[in-house]
């Protein structure tokens, strides 16, 4: 199977580091058998997340998820 994938946005482009982090958190998900929204991942990446949370509280939270699951 071959999956082409092409991701366009009206950010800057400087936002593409951010779009990598973003996959990598859903890898990261799926390994674990994590379904449905990454609330922490959606607060520190997405301009209109499901939860909202302050910037730090977001980041420690992101990093929660990557070190423990």
């Amino acid at each position: 199977m071959n999956v082409e994938l092409r991701l366009s946005v009206e950010d800057s482009p400087n936002s593409a580091g951010a779009a990598i982090d973003c996959i990598r958190l859903c890898k990261l998900a799926i390994q674990r058998n994590v379904g449905g929204v990454l609330e922490a991942p959606s607060a520190d990446y997405c301009k209109h997340p499901p939860v909202q949370y302050t910037d730090d509280v977001a980041f420690s939270l992101v990093e929660d998820f990557i070190s423990n699951g």
